[in-house]
């Protein structure tokens, strides 16, 4: 999997929580919320492409535009 589906996927599944009145994430305040929220350690592996892309989105430092 590539970083930008990472962002896709990371985003797509943030956005299915309830955010109220805040909207939809985009794709830079998904990843940076995620970053900012919880480590590599906490990802659980459910043995999906969601784990693979929060460990993707976690271990790595490259920004979204």
């Amino acid at each position: 999997m590539d970083f930008q589906t990472a962002v896709e996927i990371v985003t797509a599944d943030q956005n299915e929580n309830d955010w109220g009145e805040e909207g939809p994430m985009s794709q830079h305040e998904a990843v940076e919320h995620v970053r900012n929220t919880m480590s590599l350690d906490e990802v659980v592996d459910y043995g999906d492409e969601n784990t693979e892309a929060y460990r993707l989105i976690l271990s790595t430092t490259t920004r979204t535009g």
